[in-house]
């Protein structure tokens, strides 16, 4: 073995041993991970999924091909998909303040780019695009390769980028999966520092929806403007700290 493979085998033990030694600082905060697509290399998902379960209380949504592979990540907490209704699933989007997906495919990416919500896969995403919380997506198996983009037709290869693009300006991460344990804790700490804004029409939204409370983070901010149209509506802002999901 020649010194560069050497220092190369040495940095990465270093590596892996500071995040292994860092993991547990997240197991009190709440992640989703949502695996129902197929990879190219399952064993790479695994071992990034493995990762994140360590380090985070963590609910995977499975689906039914991914289950026999439940075992091996010793995960206690999964709903499969094909046998979860929306109000289950939405119960773990409320609490979790992050998604996950360690396997993408085109039809993810497109319907998401196109706020398609006509598979459930689909839908747990936008839940969590509509609550404004972070989504992660390992791009491996849906990022054109060298050969891809040598041979490809510009008009796909334009399109794909349009949909990539997409998704990113509504603020999903788009990384390798090698990548995916770092993007994840700082998209974690990102989302609790962020500041909501309330304003005077999200009062006005919550009257009409019939109600008498609007429940923020202590962080958010609230405009004069809804500040007097809450007073005048008899609508109680109430900031709280406990919100672990962000909801």
């Amino acid at each position: 073995m020649d010194i560069k493979t050497k220092v190369k085998i040495l940095v990465q033990q270093v590596v892996e041993a500071y995040i292994n030694d860092n993991l547990q600082m997240h197991k009190d905060q709440t992640i989703a991970i949502l695996l129902c697509y197929q990879s190219q290399n399952p064993a790479e998902v695994l071992q990034a999924v493995t990762k994140l379960l360590a380090a985070y209380d963590g609910t995977l949504f499975l689906s039914k091909e991914w289950l026999p592979l439940a075992n091996q990540l010793k995960v206690n907490s999964y709903l499969l998909l094909e046998e979860s209704g929306q109000e289950e699933l939405t119960a773990i989007i409320e609490k979790s303040s992050l998604l996950v997906i360690p396997v993408a495919s085109y039809r993810l990416l497109s319907k998401l780019a196109l706020t398609m919500d006509d598979e459930l896969a689909v839908w747990v995403a936008l839940q969590y695009q509509l609550l404004g919380k972070p989504i992660v997506i390992a791009n491996n198996d849906v990022e054109p390769n060298v050969y891809q983009q040598i041979h490809a037709p510009h008009s796909v290869q334009e399109r794909l980028q349009a949909y990539i693009s997409r998704i990113q300006e509504d603020q999903v991460k788009w990384v390798k999966v090698s990548n995916l344990v770092k993007t994840v804790a700082d998209q974690y700490e990102s989302y609790h520092e962020k500041q909501a804004l309330i304003l005077a029409k999200h009062v006005e939204k919550a009257y009409q929806d019939g109600l008498k409370e609007i429940v923020v983070s202590t962080k958010s901010k609230v405009t004069p403007s809804a500040k007097d149209l809450a007073k005048e509506l008899k609508i109680h802002i109430n900031k709280t700290d406990s919100l672990k999901g962000g909801t």
